[in-house]
């Protein structure tokens, strides 16, 4: 008896030493929070996922390892969590380990066919940097039934027609307006009938809708499809594509036949006569255009990537691609029938063709040059312009009252653009800039750009201490209207005063790379041109979202979906 009680003192004196050793004992202790005040776990549902919350008190820190997630309820099915890298430490208990400080953000991948709530499970474990570590730990949280049901949105005849309506209304867009002139350049390239308009018409369409559907399904289905719109837009592809331009430029319309090198171009014109050539340069033309990330393209690449039924995204992808295709198609029917096959009128469009071309290439250019230089080219291109249109008397086109005029307007908007440019202004559109006829300028609206993930959740951490609601917006420089809220700001005073209640940070993807993977991954983005919406209190308002370019109206009702003067 006396050595079996000794041995159950030796026992629990044993027992006592290693629980404080591997962190199951001390949680009444009143110098350590309790679990759930070290770390406070919450959820909010999106459309396409949910986004997991774990906000870890000062002194505090969480595994990396001991974090799992899983969801439960009918029809409901769940993919890896996006988690952010975190840092490396030397932990007294598990040694080398990767933890988080501060507020943890997790993106949740969910598929919730039933569209009923269902509940999330969230393990994990963390430890007081003064030596407590807890025992692992978990809390379940309840799920609305709006979240998750993007994939089983389901699609039917009426959602593709709606996508190629969608598609019609993007053809006075940068999507759409810049194949234009390439398309123009086909036509003038042969006799004009509206047959051969239909040929190269066809031919040229059918590439884009080809490469436009097959681009955004790669991009929305395969892990590394958000790196490929950074790679085609970078320096070594833009490049080449703007020299296929300028060579248009200098090859003309009926360039070969004035200026006597027949022979030297007679190849590339027969190839470019052809259907094979209409089909290279409407693959070409993507370059220019998908980079443009329209709304309506957005939603039906996020139903694709959420894991919606593939047969209706291509579906909703070709009506799309057919929408902004058909108008293009009808343009070259249009104009084989009506071009005159000689003279005057045929030399002039053809200038304006070969003029479109080179704005064109300016255009592209400035996805990589700074924007006072290309404001620049822009100049030169019009000043070019109205030399060529006879502004000094040249014997081109002398003896046209209007298009002396027009040249003259070409040859002042040439001398603007080159004193903007002198000023440090960018804006083809504004070259002197927004605000040149107001007697007191309007400040610009102070913008915090970030390119990590972990300069994203600094700065939204910021705004959260100081109660400030935040709006994030997802730019590059190759994305046109990617800046769509900072531009709108400049010239819409609602949305300007709208902004000034809330700390406004820009995320630049310009220059691609792991970092940009990383917040795209995290956030559920595919590519600039989104808008994010955050409270006071450092949570998404997932209903206020944009994605793609969107208007007006819409940006006003994502800054009016946080309540500012009930926050305050």
């Amino acid at each position: 008896m006396p050595r079996s009680f000794f041995s159950a003192i030796i026992g629990l004196a044993c027992l006592a030493a290693l629980v404080p050793a591997h962190g199951f004992e001390f949680t009444s202790n009143q110098e350590f929070l309790p679990v759930h005040q070290a770390f406070k776990v919450s959820a909010t549902g999106a459309p396409d996922s949910v986004q997991v919350q774990i906000a870890v008190a000062p002194g505090y820190y969480l595994y990396k390892s001991k974090l799992s997630f899983q969801t439960k309820g009918n029809d409901v099915l769940s993919g890896a969590a996006v988690l952010p890298e975190g840092e490396h430490k030397e932990d007294p208990y598990f040694g080398n380990v990767v933890v988080y400080h501060d507020t943890l953000i997790v993106r949740l991948p969910v598929q919730n066919h039933g569209e009923n709530g269902f509940e999330v499970r969230v393990g994990f474990q963390g430890c007081a940097e003064k030596g407590l570590c807890y025992p692992p730990d978990q809390q379940i949280i309840h799920i609305g039934s709006g979240a998750g049901v993007t994939a089983a949105s389901g699609w039917s005849a009426i959602s593709v027609a709606n996508a190629f309506i969608s598609g019609l209304m993007l053809f006075l867009t940068p999507g759409v307006l810049p194949a234009v002139p390439l398309l123009a350049f086909l036509i003038l390239l042969g006799k004009p009938s509206a047959r051969r308009g239909l040929t190269v018409g066809l031919a040229f369409t059918a590439a884009i809708v080809t490469g436009l559907v097959a681009l955004h399904s790669v991009i929305a289905l395969t892990d590394a499809g958000i790196e490929i719109q950074p790679i085609a837009q970078s320096v070594w592809i833009l490049v080449p594509s703007i020299l296929v331009l300028l060579g248009l430029v200098a090859i003309g319309g009926d360039s070969a036949e004035r200026d006597g090198h027949r022979h030297q171009h007679r190849r590339l014109r027969v190839f470019l006569n052809g259907t094979s050539g209409a089909a290279l340069l409407g693959l070409i033309s993507l370059i220019y255009t998908t980079s443009f990330n329209s709304s309506s393209i957005a939603a039906v690449m996020l139903y694709l990537k959420a894991g919606g039924e593939k047969l209706g995204g291509f579906a909703q992808l070709g009506g799309i691609a057919l929408g902004m295709s058909i108008p293009l198609l009808l343009l070259a029917v249009i104009a084989g029938g009506l071009l005159p096959y000689a003279g005057k009128w045929r030399q002039v469009i053809s200038e304006c063709t070969r003029v479109l071309l080179a704005i064109s290439a300016v255009w592209v250019l400035g996805r990589v040059l700074p924007g006072p230089i290309t404001l620049g080219l822009y100049g030169f291109v019009a000043a070019g312009s109205a030399v060529a249109l006879g502004i000094f008397g040249s014997r081109k086109f002398a003896g046209s009252l209007s298009t002396k005029a027009g040249a003259a307007v070409l040859l002042l908007y040439g001398i603007v653009a080159w004193t903007g440019m002198l000023k440090g202004e960018s804006s083809p559109i504004h070259p002197l800039g927004p605000n040149i006829f107001q007697t007191v300028s309007t400040p610009e609206q102070p913008w915090m750009v970030v390119t990590t993930p972990r300069q994203l959740a600094t700065a939204l951490t910021e705004a959260k201490t100081s109660g400030t609601p935040a709006l994030v917006e997802w730019v590059a420089d190759w994305a046109p209207g990617s800046d769509q809220v900072a531009a709108t700001a400049r010239h819409v005073k609602l949305v300007r005063v709208s902004l000034r209640a809330f700390k406004t940070i820009r995320v630049d993807l310009t220059h691609g790379g792991h970092s940009v993977r990383s917040l795209l991954e995290l956030n559920g983005h595919l590519g600039p041109a989104a808008v994010q919406v955050y409270r006071s209190d450092g949570v998404e308002v997932q209903s206020a979202r944009l994605v793609g370019v969107t208007s007006r109206k819409e940006m006003l009702g994502a800054l009016q979906a946080v309540d500012i003067y009930a926050e305050k």
